[in-house]
């Protein structure tokens, strides 16, 4: 594996989605929606320094189209930015199947790692592992997908039920190849959303 890659997913905390559009696809499918108060331009796709805070130096938040699957469109929310709009509209608004993950390394005050998709403008799938102050809890909610491993989920250690390496496999099988190098490349310019000038307007 590349760094970039190992970066990526071996970061204390990681949040993912993956959407089955064509980025140009889902960018007009936006544009579409005039109330929306942020608008689609290019920037960089700067791995493994893209940040997750959203700070004012720092990058924004990325949407790219994998270098080996160009009919998907990989998206890399900021924590507490409001990105995840994006997900949002994409699955309940435009009706594009999606996944996303969340995870952090077992070592963190309050780790979680999370897996969930979206199909027919609504959620399909949850499976969930997390500690909730002060146990773990495993929580799992829609029809079990094919590829999940169900003999995991009743490990004896709730912490075990879930982990980021089953977390990566799913997005794997569900469509996603995070796990090869070409998925954190990219061909074609990458995007963000930044906010409307409505000056004049």
């Amino acid at each position: 594996m590349t760094r970039t890659m190992l970066s990526v997913l071996e970061r204390p905390f990681f949040s993912l989605a993956v959407i089955r559009a064509a980025l140009p696809d889902l960018l007009a499918a936006f544009a579409e929606v005039p109330s929306l108060s942020v608008v689609a331009r290019d920037t960089e796709l700067a791995f493994p320094e893209q940040p997750y805070r959203a700070e004012p130096h720092h990058r924004p938040m990325i949407l790219w189209t994998p270098e080996c699957s160009p009919e998907l469109t990989a998206f890399m929310p900021q924590i507490g930015s409001g990105d995840y709009f994006v997900l949002s509209h994409a699955a309940t608004k435009f009706g594009f199947s999606a996944a996303s993950a969340r995870s952090t390394l077992q070592a963190d005050e309050w780790p979680i790692n999370e897996f969930i998709t979206y199909s027919g403008g609504k959620r399909q799938r949850i499976v969930r592992a997390m500690r909730d102050s002060p146990r773990w809890d495993f929580y799992a909610d829609g029809d079990p997908l094919a590829f999940e491993d169900m003999d995991q989920y009743m490990s004896r250690k709730v912490r075990d039920r879930f982990q980021r390496e089953s977390l990566v496999t799913y997005m794997e099988r569900w469509g996603a190849p995070v796990g090869q190098p070409g998925f954190w490349k990219s061909q074609q310019p990458a995007s963000t959303f930044v906010r409307r000038d409505t000056k004049g307007a």
